[in-house]
């Protein structure tokens, strides 16, 4: 009997011991979506809602009579979509659960709305066959109803203002149909939406917002109602504690120390921060948001990352962390772009790694546009001149590869193009927001300059003091 119960004792130990990926159970997905024929169609998430990175689950190929299946495996609730043309389709997914999905008739992009990087896809929350009131989406669908009106009317309208007691009485109305739900997903997500929605009546401090809703609670990294309001809540929030006189000690912790450890101690004086899972949380939004501004050093913020990253308990955040180290580094200078493998004029695939050892003049452009072709005559030139110690790589987005094609056949242009078609997503990795937009590669696959100087910007002469300053002239 004492052996029986030793290995009763073993195995419970051992599921305790198991890493969380092995509970994972599995979301199965069908639907009939005759628009759809042929195409590939890719199921996402987000892998974090701070650098909004999306993570792909799965993906499948639309037959010819419209039917579709995939299926991925989920460790808890997520917000799952898709890129379906104009849309940005998406449903809420539960582990375990089955779901019919109901796609919008396919509406493509056109290539103008490809081409543009401030276009925004139209959300669209996917139908579902055969779902009931409890269901997860039809829950979701019936509160925003709900909800989304009054949002509208104090986000819209900053002249109008309630009283705490109107506000109170109108959320008793609307919360009052789902307060039976036992979906702790829902009731989070509508607890925080209505924080949302105090947030703009009352135009409630941050720091009230902070301690109402986030101070001693879970983080709940992947219901986006809680994000959207961490989000907000926590914005600059390094710029608003440093303006205090006890904050102002994470300029030298930040700057001048360079000190993870010492920039946590000190927002641990925050009252609103004393839970340490919150404020590392705080500090990673805040080292993503920063990043991107003027006020704290780059390097100094990267230190700090890499320190969090390593010294972290958390392994949630020791991923969030490599994902924002991943996404700020990409286009750093003295990092590596990203990696691409594109069709040259003559249907062979081309790769960065090709030009390894060599300077690369990287630029983007749709080859018909009067400004490209400007700057073509400009190309010609430095890849006659400088050819030898230069690679010039030009990447095109017409609007198909005979396009690109055709115009080669009638130009003298004799360096590479290559076409941006079977990696569509280079756009976005390289945050392409005008054309022609310039970076130069030195020879050991890092970044010299990100952006830099277009040929009529003296970029020979930038190019000079470069090769110079590290004796390949």
């Amino acid at each position: 009997m004492r052996r029986k119960f030793s290995v009763f004792v073993l195995i419970v130990g051992l599921v305790f011991l198991l890493p969380e990926a092995l509970f994972s159970r599995q979301v199965d997905i069908t639907g009939i979506a005759p628009s759809y024929a042929g195409t590939e169609i890719d199921f996402y998430t987000y892998e974090n809602y701070v650098s909004m990175s999306e993570e792909k689950l799965a993906s499948c190929t639309v037959d010819s009579t419209g039917n579709f299946s995939v299926h991925f495996d989920l460790t808890d609730t997520r917000k799952v979509f898709s890129h379906l043309g104009i849309y940005m389709a998406y449903f809420y997914a539960e582990p375990g659960h089955s779901y019919s999905l109901v796609l919008p008739e396919r509406e493509d992009k056109t290539m103008s709305q490809k081409l543009n990087p401030y276009f925004q896809e139209t959300p669209y929350h996917l139908g579902l066959e055969n779902t009931n009131q409890q269901e997860l989406n039809f829950q979701i669908v019936m509160f925003n109803d709900y909800y989304e009106p009054y949002y509208n009317k104090f986000a819209y309208n900053i002249n109008s203002r309630s009283s705490k007691a109107e506000i109170d009485s109108m959320l008793n109305i609307f919360e009052k149909p789902f307060l039976k739900s036992s979906n702790e997903f829902f009731s989070n997500y509508r607890r925080y939406k209505i924080g949302l929605l105090k947030n703009v009546a009352f135009q409630q401090q941050s720091r009230s917002i902070s301690s109402e809703y986030f101070a001693n609670q879970p983080v709940l990294y992947d219901n986006p109602a809680y994000m959207e309001l961490f989000n907000l809540t926590y914005k600059e929030y390094f710029r608003h504690f440093g303006r205090t006189d006890y904050g102002k000690k994470i300029y030298t912790d930040i700057d001048e120390k360079k000190c993870f450890h010492c920039l946590d101690e000190s927002l641990a004086q925050d009252d609103v921060l004393t839970d340490d899972t919150l404020r590392e949380f705080v500090i990673l939004k805040n080292l993503y948001d920063e990043f991107y501004k003027d006020q704290f050093s780059r390097s100094a913020m990267l230190d700090i990352l890499d320190t969090l990253i390593m010294d972290t308990p958390i392994p949630r955040h020791r991923g969030i962390g490599e994902t924002i180290r991943d996404k700020v580094t990409k286009l750093l200078v003295g990092h590596a772009p990203p990696a691409f493998s594109l069709y040259n004029r003559d249907s062979t695939l081309v790769s960065l790694s090709d030009f390894k050892g060599q300077y690369v003049y990287l630029n983007f452009c749709i080859c018909l546009t009067y400004s490209c072709i400007k700057e073509f005559e400009q190309l010609k030139i430095l890849n006659k001149q400088h050819g030898d110690k230069l690679k010039i790589v030009t990447i095109a987005f017409d609007e198909n590869f005979s396009s690109m094609v055709n115009f080669l056949k009638k130009n003298d242009y004799n360096w590479t193009f290559l076409y941006y078609g079977n990696q569509p997503d280079i756009m976005k990795e390289y945050d392409i927001r005008a054309y022609p937009t310039y970076y130069l590669i030195g020879p050991d696959g890092k970044l010299l300059a990100s952006p830099a100087p277009s040929p009529a910007e003296n970029f020979e002469y930038f190019l000079f003091k470069i090769m110079r300053s590290k004796g390949d002239i």
